[in-house]
């Protein structure tokens, strides 16, 4: 800790925003979300899988709650460091730098994936695959305070699109292929909470983040708050539009339910067949979620060692993630990997180790209070 503040001693810090923050989070998260919802809710919940995000709000809140009493003031990798020392907090670090390279390389593969589905076929898979993780690159090495301006940019942008799909689709949703909801519903639709929350879980690396953040750590429980909340509430709107337009048969069939009621709105004599514009403008959302991996994966290689380079880091990353996207996911392998395991290993990094890094804390934060009250002087 001391070496890494002595780094930095005399350099003027390259600062966010806790809005900027949640809005990069966000941005990225609305690309595995449109992938995985409603498709790995609809199983469990039927019918009912428009209210899975509803239902996750506690365990978003919760695990945005855990991360932020751990990494307040430090980021998440100096905290992991304080609470559990240089060796064992070095190897829980490495299995989140793991983690973020393997969640790097599956977003490539499936960003790339993606724009091939939507009749792009001026390339190939390697080709929008090099081009998103070059792309990323560009952008992993340069400011966070600059990335942090595109993304709410981002943001913006993929907002405004969902939402001319989704009120184009609204006028048009049957309700009653969503309703009624019974109490016999209400179990399974409490279940969808979980695979819902390890969906979003995509976003727990930007815990790694707050250690650049400007602002009191009271201050950013509010923002998350706020932002955890009305995001969860507007997914489960779009949830509701996708299954009241395609019903929860023809939806959990589809690949992905979201681009294909894009393609199925229009305005006749305006615009129609909207769905390659969709898929492409949603490539923002995938190339936010890389580079916020790549940031984070800076910050965690930094605390493993002062001597570190983070732009060289962000650099090996890329190339890393790119070389796996092309050789260990072939297309089944990374829906799989997206549906099934990812969920929940995000679920696990954070939500249950956190959790146990929280309690370690507080524990050891007792035991120096109790030192110091028999009369010890404090280190």
């Amino acid at each position: 800790m001391r070496e890494t503040q002595r780094r930095n001693c005399g350099v003027k810090r390259d600062t966010i925003s806790h809005t900027q923050l949640t809005a990069l989070v966000w941005a990225g998260v609305l690309a595995p979300a449109a992938e995985l919802l409603p498709a790995v809710t609809l199983p469990l919940a039927g019918k009912g899988a428009w209210l899975a995000p509803a239902a996750a709000i506690p365990l978003v809140l919760l695990g945005g709650w855990l991360l932020g009493s751990l990494s307040r003031g430090r980021g998440l990798a100096g905290s992991i460091r304080d609470v559990l020392g240089p060796v064992a907090g070095r190897g829980v670090l490495l299995i989140y730098m793991v983690w973020a390279l393997v969640l790097l390389a599956l977003r490539l593969r499936l960003c790339a994936q993606r724009l091939l589905s939507a009749g792009l076929r001026d390339g190939t898979m390697w080709f929008f695959l090099l081009a998103v993780a070059g792309m990323a690159l560009w952008m992993g090495q340069g400011k966070l305070s600059a990335f942090a301006r595109a993304g709410q940019l981002f943001l913006a942008l993929l907002l405004a699109t969902a939402g001319v799909v989704l009120v184009l689709a609204l006028v048009r949703a049957r309700p009653e292929l969503v309703l009624p909801l019974w109490r016999e519903d209400v179990v399974p639709v409490l279940t969808s909470a979980l695979p819902a929350a390890g969906a979003l879980g995509w976003g727990l690396f930007g815990a790694f983040l707050t250690g650049s953040v400007s602002g009191s750590g009271k201050k950013g429980g509010w923002h998350w708050l706020f932002w955890g909340l009305g995001g969860c509430l507007l997914l489960t709107l779009a949830q509701w539009t996708i299954l009241g337009n395609l019903g929860p048969a023809l939806a959990g069939r589809l690949d992905n339910p979201f681009f294909a009621l894009a393609k199925s709105v229009g305005v006749e004599g305006a615009f129609q067949r909207v769905e390659s514009v969709v898929i492409a403008l949603w490539t923002c959302a995938d190339l936010t979620l890389c580079v916020l991996l790549l940031f984070a994966l800076r910050a965690m290689a930094v605390e493993l060692s002062p001597k570190i380079q983070e732009k060289p880091v962000a650099a090996g990353a890329a190339l890393v993630g790119a070389a796996a996207a092309l050789a260990a996911f072939s297309r089944g392998e990374a829906e799989y990997w997206s549906r099934v395991i990812v969920p929940a290993g995000n679920l696990i990094l954070a939500l249950g180790v956190p959790a146990l890094l929280l309690l370690l804390k507080t524990l050891w934060q007792r035991g120096r209070k109790g030192d110091t009250s028999c009369g010890e002087s404090p280190p």
